[in-house]
């Protein structure tokens, strides 16, 4: 097993500007690229690493604003022909505490474009990669922070997730979505659900 993390620029460790410093900082934009420059190099260090592995899982994983970022990651064509054997199987996108009630404010100008990403995933297409590969995706969402029914995070949650759900193709892989009772954005004393609701949807 191989993990690799990282911290958006100007948090935790990690230098540069945070979401405060610019506009395409407070878009994203520059941590979408870091996402993808960071994956790009990490999975061909894998192949290079592990040569003779095969059918390998391979997760892209994303909390709260990370969550968009991560909907944004795909396999370019030359890093996929150089890694299709290795891992064989659809990349499982998994995104928690994705901020749906608040992304028009994050991505301001590319919002549509963040939540086409997303889309594409479970539909199968995608401006910006028009012939999608299978892949599996899971939101998993505290419930304090989607709130009850007359919440405007939860309408929007529910606006979001039903156009995903009408969008999904079950040829293009597993979408799940799944709330937990009592967390909160941080998910404060409900940390181990996000493990166990994982592995559940793994085992689907």
């Amino acid at each position: 097993v191989r993990v690799v993390k990282w911290n958006a620029r100007g948090m935790g460790g990690s230098e540069g500007g945070n979401e405060l410093s610019g506009f395409l900082e407070w878009m994203g934009a520059r941590n979408c690229s870091d996402y993808k420059d960071i994956f790009q190099e990490q999975v061909q260090k894998f192949v290079n690493d592990f040569p003779s592995a095969r059918g390998c899982d391979l997760f892209i994983c994303g909390y709260s604003a990370g969550a968009i970022y991560a909907t944004t990651i795909r396999f370019s064509g030359d890093l996929y022909d150089r890694c299709c054997q290795v891992f064989s199987n659809p990349i499982k996108y998994i995104l928690v505490s994705y901020p749906i009630g608040v992304a028009w404010a994050l991505g301001l100008g590319l919002t549509g474009w963040y939540f086409r990403a997303l889309e594409g995933l479970v539909g199968g297409y995608w401006e910006d990669c028009p012939h999608e590969r299978p892949a599996d995706v899971l939101i998993l969402m505290g419930g304090n922070e989607v709130g009850g029914w007359f919440n405007p995070a939860q309408w929007a949650y529910n606006m979001r997730i039903g156009v995903l759900v009408g969008k999904h193709r079950l040829e293009q892989g597993k979408f799940g979505k799944v709330t937990v009772d009592g967390a909160d954005h941080i998910w404060n004393g409900k940390l181990p659900h996000i493990g166990e609701e994982i592995e559940k949807w793994m085992n689907e």
